[in-house]
């Protein structure tokens, strides 16, 4: 218990050592501002009679906060990663009592945990503080979503942060390399907004199910925009699926940095 408490010492004198990794660490704050203040501003800004712009404008604003949140923190911890790759600290990780793969299991499980902290931090502070802004003929969004979908949605997309920072810093080969790769990956994170369209609300949404956060995301919008598609499945079977899905991707990825790191 006693390395695990020091390596945790030692994450934060790391994090707090690089002005970016704190404002990744420090995300679900600002994104927590955003959606309290900033985007109900961009609500006013319509017209209220105009109902169809009004709600596809709520509705991608709210997949925005759903996707950028494990995003963000993977973001963090590719950087994290890279260091070691730059440093070559690996080698030196792999010969202390918890070793290379058990120190990067610490390190994913606490960016995990972030990541779960900081998603539901943001959708139950939204609730709470700005949910009657997410209005639609006096109808809050947020009305259909209870803290048990937000944890139970947090659990499921929160593992998509140590995937997606596993699968940038394996082939990144430096931090430059990492910081292009997070560009990138910060509008494939945002394709799951295609099932605002027609076109994916029925059985072709399954072809955005290639992307692992879609599925977690997919089961919110359910709770946010109700729809009677029979090619839709339940709340708890898309998480279930999205679980399965991203823990694999987990596995395959975690396997592939240890192989590409070399140490």
């Amino acid at each position: 218990m006693k390395k695990y408490l020091w390596l945790l010492k030692y994450e934060a004198k790391t994090i707090i050592r690089e002005p970016v990794n704190v404002y990744m660490a420090l995300s679900p704050l600002l994104v927590l501002f955003l959606s309290v203040f900033v985007m109900p501003m961009a609500f006013n800004s319509i017209d209220p009679a105009n109902h169809t712009v009004l709600k596809t404008t709520m509705l991608f604003m709210i997949i925005l906060l759903l996707a950028v949140g494990s995003s963000l923190l993977a973001a963090m911890a590719t950087f994290l990663l890279l260091e070691h790759k730059d440093e070559n600290t690996l080698k030196t990780i792999a010969v202390t009592p918890t070793g290379a793969s058990g120190y990067l299991r610490f390190k994913l499980t606490y960016v995990y945990v972030m990541s779960f902290l900081g998603i539901i931090m943001v959708l139950l502070g939204t609730k709470l503080i700005a949910g009657d802004k997410y209005s639609i003929n006096g109808v809050s969004m947020f009305d259909s979503v209870n803290v048990y979908h937000i944890i139970a949605f947090a659990a499921v997309d929160s593992i998509f942060a140590p995937f997606l920072a596993l699968l940038q810093s394996a082939f990144a080969k430096n931090k430059v390399e990492g910081f292009a790769y997070i560009k990138g990956s910060g509008i494939v994170v945002l394709i799951p907004a295609l099932m605002l369209l027609k076109t994916f609300q029925g059985s072709l949404q399954y072809a955005l199910g290639v992307f692992p956060n879609f599925w977690a995301i997919k089961a919110m919008m359910l709770r946010f925009m109700p729809a009677d598609s029979g090619a839709n499945l339940s709340f708890p079977v898309y998480l279930i699926i999205g679980l399965a899905y991203n823990i694999l991707l987990l596995i395959v990825s975690y396997r592939l940095f240890l192989k590409k790191a070399q140490y």
